[in-house]
C-alpha cells in the first residue's frame, strides 16, 4: 500500500485497485453512537457531527437500555437525532441495531464520549467518491486525556503500509472507521459475545474476508481518554476478548502459512498474558485463589524470570505483592495507563515533545 494520489488534498493509503476505477459521487453516511450512561458527554458528541463541512444523510443513537434520560441529555439536539431503544446488552449488540436502523450506504462510527474534527466526514466522502472500491475508510485520531492533546493514534499504532491482514491479528490496525453497510450486515454484525473489542473482531473479520481499507492520514477524531471507561475498565475481560479473538481467526478463516504462525504464536502469548492478568487480578483483590494463580505462573511453561519472581512473592506475601503493585500503579502516568489498557504502548512524551503534563 502507498498514498493514494486519486484523492485530492489528503493523503491516503488504499490498496490499488483491481481494476480501472472511474470516480462516482460520494455515497451516504449514516454516523452511528451507541449510548449507555452518557448523559455529560453526547451532545458534544453529536455536535461535532453536526458541524461537519460534510451532513451526513443520519445520526442514529442506540439507546443500550442505559438507566438515564436520552432524550432530556440531548435536549434540543433531540431534532437532529434518530433513536432507537433497546435493553441493555452492550456495545456489540447496540452496534448492531445501529446499524439495522441506519439507512446510509456506510456507517461512521462515533463513541459517545468522543468527536469528529470538522473535516473528518469530507475526508471519507472524498476518499469512497475517488475509490468507490473501497469497503473501510479510517482516519488518524487525536488521543486526549483529561481535555489535553498527548499524542495520536498514528504515533502509538502506525497504520501498517503492507501485510494488512497479518497486521491486524496483533493490533486493531484503524479505529471507528465507515464501513459499507451491506457489508457488514452481510459478516453477521458485531459479534455480541465480545466483552471489550468488538469491533476488533468485527473489523478484523472484514479484512480476512477481502475488505478493502483506506486510511487517511490527518488526525479527524478526537480519542477522548476517560480512565472509568468501558474499554479501561476490566483488564482480564480485554485479554480474555483477544484469546477469543485468535482462536476465531485460526478456526474460522483460511489463513496462510505465516499468517497461521502468526496467529499460533500469538494465542500462545495471549494465554500467557491473560494468566500473568488474572494472578495480579487475584492478588489485588485478596482472592480466595490468589497464591494457587501465582503458584502455576511460577511452574508455567513459557514464563520469563520477572514474571516467575513477582509470582514467587506473591505466593509467599500475597499482601507484599499488593503493596508493590499499588507503587507501581501510583507511579505511572494515568494516559500511559489508560491507552495500556487498550493494548497501546505510549512512552508518555506528549505532543509538544515533552512528557507528559499528567504524570506525577
Amino acid at each position: 500500500m502507498s498514498p493514494d494520489p486519486v484523492v485530492p488534498g489528503w493523503s491516503v493509503t488504499a490498496p490499488a485497485p483491481a481494476e480501472p476505477i472511474e470516480p462516482r459521487d460520494a455515497p451516504t453516511l449514516s454516523v452511528v453512537i451507541t449510548y449507555y450512561r452518557g448523559e455529560q458527554v453526547i451532545c458534544d458528541a453529536v455536535r461535532s457531527v453536526l458541524e461537519q463541512t460534510v451532513q451526513p444523510s443520519e445520526i442514529v443513537i442506540c439507546d443500550d437500555g442505559s438507566p438515564d434520560d436520552l432524550q432530556a441529555a440531548l435536549g434540543p439536539l433531540c431534532a437532529d437525532v434518530k433513536v432507537v431503544r433497546k435493553e441493555n446488552g452492550g456495545t456489540g449488540s447496540a452496534m448492531n441495531a445501529a446499524i439495522r436502523a441506519s439507512s446510509g450506504d456506510y456507517v461512521v462510527q462515533l463513541d459517545q464520549d468522543d468527536a469528529f474534527l470538522p473535516r473528518r466526514l469530507e475526508a471519507i466522502a472524498a476518499t469512497l467518491a475517488a475509490r468507490p472500491d473501497v469497503d473501510i475508510v479510517a482516519t488518524d485520531a487525536v488521543v486526549e486525556m483529561a481535555g489535553t492533546p498527548i499524542t495520536t493514534l498514528g504515533a502509538i499504532n502506525p497504520y501498517p503500509k503492507s501485510n494488512q491482514r497479518t497486521a491486524m491479528l496483533h493490533t486493531c490496525t484503524f479505529l471507528w472507521p465507515a464501513v459499507r453497510r451491506s457489508l457488514v450486515l452481510a459478516a453477521g454484525g458485531y459479534d455480541e459475545s465480545f466483552k471489550a473489542i468488538e469491533d476488533w473482531d468485527c473489523f478484523m473479520r472484514l479484512v480476512l474476508g477481502g475488505a478493502v481499507t483506506a486510511y487517511v492520514h490527518e488526525p479527524l477524531y478526537r480519542w477522548r481518554l476517560t480512565p472509568d471507561s468501558r474499554s479501561a475498565r476490566n483488564r482480564v475481560a480485554h485479554l480474555q476478548d483477544q484469546v477469543h479473538l485468535t482462536e476465531k481467526a485460526l478456526s474460522q478463516f483460511r489463513l496462510d502459512p505465516a499468517e497461521r504462525a502468526a496467529a499460533e504464536s500469538l494465542l500462545a502469548g495471549r494465554r500467557r498474558w491473560l494468566a500473568r492478568e488474572q494472578a495480579r487480578r487475584a492478588v489485588e483483590t485478596r482472592a480466595p485463589d490468589a497464591r494457587r494463580r501465582s503458584f502455576e505462573l511460577m511452574r508455567g511453561k513459557g514464563f520469563d524470570r520477572a514474571t516467575r519472581a513477582k509470582a514467587s512473592v506473591a505466593v509467599l506475601s500475597p499482601m507484599l505483592a499488593r503493596r508493590f503493585i499499588a507503587r507501581r500503579r501510583a507511579r505511572t502516568d494515568p494516559a500511559v495507563e489508560a491507552l495500556a489498557q487498550r493494548g497501546f504502548e505510549w512512552s508518555g512524551v506528549s505532543l509538544a515533545g515533552g512528557s507528559s503534563v499528567l504524570s506525577a
